[in-house]
């Protein structure tokens, strides 16, 4: 099997000030790494926090697909529901 695999990408859009993509992908045995992506075409909200999560900066892994499919509906649902935040 090759890695990197795409296991689940999710597009998000909140009217024209938020576009981000959750992505979850399989980048090794046992191994699922989800990250939020920045689709504004300026890349504006690089480096925000949203959720638990820093925009393009941090991912959350997991063992298993089970666990990572949780961890996109979690991102998913944080993506839709919160509003980035700058970090000062």
């Amino acid at each position: 099997m090759n890695f990197p695999k795409t296991v689940r990408q999710t597009p998000v859009k909140h009217g024209d000030e938020m576009a981000v993509t959750v992505s979850t992908v399989q980048i090794g045995f046992r191994q699922y790494r989800t990250v939020v992506f920045d689709d504004s075409p300026d890349k504006r909200h690089v480096g925000w926090k949203l959720g638990d999560y820093i925009i393009e900066h941090t991912s959350e892994h997991a063992a298993t697909r089970e666990a990572a499919m949780d961890q996109h509906r979690e991102a998913l649902y944080t993506a839709r529901t919160e509003e980035p935040k700058a970090i000062n």
